[in-house]
């Protein structure tokens, strides 16, 4: 799908709905000169929305944690999440709600003068196909020397708009040849991916770091809930490359990634090198779970 057919032609903007080239953010924004947002990532899928409101959820607990007053409730942010999809005929593809402090002077010591929070609510069309050679055949990740962002400097499970770090990860990796980025925490021990949560299968047994040094992903949650309906135990601890090169099995899991197998680590071949049966039996669960429409928002066809 060419770029220009995949971004959505109306995006909510402020309480209004506009065409994207005239969807405009002021250049005091504080997240356009300071990264000091929040946002998420929402899948759509078949006609529905999937976990919105848990992501939505997230969504708000972020921005209390940067003090940040989303003018209206959850419910109403919903809706509208719903309508902007609706407006734009979304059938599969992405939502990007984006929550800024506001629009003021210059100057983190001017924040008492920054208006109310700008709300931005973007889609894009994107299908499964577009994705589905990843799915088959796996990628691969470099381990990057750019490391995940400490609890002690900020709570990993807020979904800021400072990406910086994780941009510059996916940068190495890039650089390095290959897919997606392995990033460590300053212990090293594995943490997540550039934008995404990580998994290994060994010995029939699912691995995943724990929460503390990573984002609680929407999606991490949703696949160690299918691995228990599966009989696939379940294990969350602290790992190393060690144990991700001599897995059997690894795959990274995001919103819109869904399950992505990775089969080779820094030119090391993960298992056989193939997608590994667990991960296409949990990816395949996913799928299903997603096109059923049992945890999703419908979009309305009025």
């Amino acid at each position: 799908m060419a770029v220009a057919d995949m971004i959505g032609e109306i995006v909510y903007v402020n309480g209004a709905f506009v065409h994207k080239d005239d969807a405009k953010i002021s250049v005091f924004d504080h997240n356009f000169n300071y990264g000091d947002g929040v946002f998420e990532g929402l899948q759509a899928v078949s006609g529905g929305v999937f976990k919105l409101r848990q992501h939505i959820d997230r969504l708000y607990q972020s921005a209390r944690f940067l003090a940040i007053q989303i003018p209206m409730t959850i419910d109403k942010f919903m809706v509208d999440v719903l309508e902007t999809a609706r407006r734009n005929r979304l059938r599969d593809g992405y939502m990007r709600p984006v929550v800024s402090r506001g629009v003021g002077p210059v100057g983190v010591r001017n924040m008492d003068e920054l208006g109310p929070p700008t709300v931005v609510i973007i889609a894009q069309h994107e299908k499964i196909e577009d994705r589905r050679s990843a799915f088959e055949s796996g990628v691969s990740a470099h381990v990057a020397s750019v490391r995940r962002i400490p609890p002690e400097c900020i709570d990993p499970r807020v979904k800021s708009c400072n990406y910086i770090n994780n941009i510059l990860a996916y940068m190495e990796a890039k650089h390095a040849g290959a897919h997606t980025a392995i990033m460590l925490d300053m212990q090293g021990y594995v943490s997540e991916g550039y934008g995404n949560n990580l998994f290994a299968v060994k010995n029939g047994v699912l691995l995943t770091p724990p929460i503390g040094n990573i984002l609680a992903g929407i999606t991490r949650e949703t696949v160690i809930e299918l691995a228990g309906a599966l009989e696939l135990k379940t294990v969350e601890r602290p790992m190393t490359v060690y144990d991700f090169v001599n897995a059997d099995e690894v795959f990274e899991s995001a919103s819109m990634a869904e399950l992505t197998p990775i089969v080779e680590i820094d030119g090391r071949k993960v298992g056989d090198g193939k997608v590994g049966q667990s991960t296409r039996r949990l990816h395949l669960e996913l799928r299903t779970l997603m096109e059923s429409g049992r945890e999703s928002s419908r979009i309305s066809n009025r």
